[in-house]
């Protein structure tokens, strides 16, 4: 990837533990899943074995750039992939290769993040805009990526993410304050 051009916002679609879940979802994404689940290395072979075309081999590292999540009271910033790395996030509109992915943990189709997240991700966004000169039109969800595919998730033809309660556009507009007033 050149330099990132979008922000994708993701969310977990699990509730937020107030413990390490980072790992969990780092795990997840470096093992065989079938289903949603993780399978050993050696049930994937022998479903593979028998012509299942379901099995999804683990990503070589956890599929976004960043990771936000609540530890204990605390908003903490977790680490994943480095930026410049094809992403394993979003692969519609090639946004594996185009973009940031931050993926906040919690599922916000049933609950809205907090203010202490949302701050903190407001926060974020600010300085990898400024790091990357990416604009505040170019912040968007997953779901967006896949309208701009063809995609509609209104009509449940694709994913909500990052949740139907997660408040994307006053984010952008609280960014667009930002940088307008400096």
């Amino acid at each position: 990837m050149n330099k990132p051009e979008y922000i994708v916002i993701h969310h977990s679609a699990t509730k937020d533990g107030q413990v390490n879940d980072w790992a969990a979802i780092t795990r997840f994404h470096t093992s065989y899943r079938k289903g949603g689940d993780i399978i050993s290395p050696e049930e994937a072979a022998a479903l593979t074995a028998v012509g299942d075309k379901t099995i999804i081999a683990p990503w070589p590292y956890v599929g976004y750039n960043y990771g936000i999540e609540e530890i204990a009271g605390e908003i903490k910033l977790m680490e994943g992939h480095a930026i410049g790395l094809q992403g394993y996030h979003c692969k519609e509109a090639k946004m594996n290769f185009r973009s940031i992915g931050i993926c906040v943990v919690g599922n916000f189709d049933v609950e809205t993040p907090s203010i202490k997240k949302l701050y903190f991700l407001k926060d974020f966004c600010f300085s990898l805009m400024v790091n990357y000169g990416i604009s505040v039109q170019n912040i968007i969800g997953h779901r967006d990526a896949g309208l701009m595919v063809g995609f509609d998730w209104m009509k449940g033809e694709f994913k909500t993410c990052p949740g139907k309660l997660f408040p994307l556009q006053a984010l952008k507009d609280i960014l667009a304050g930002k940088l307008s007033n400096g």
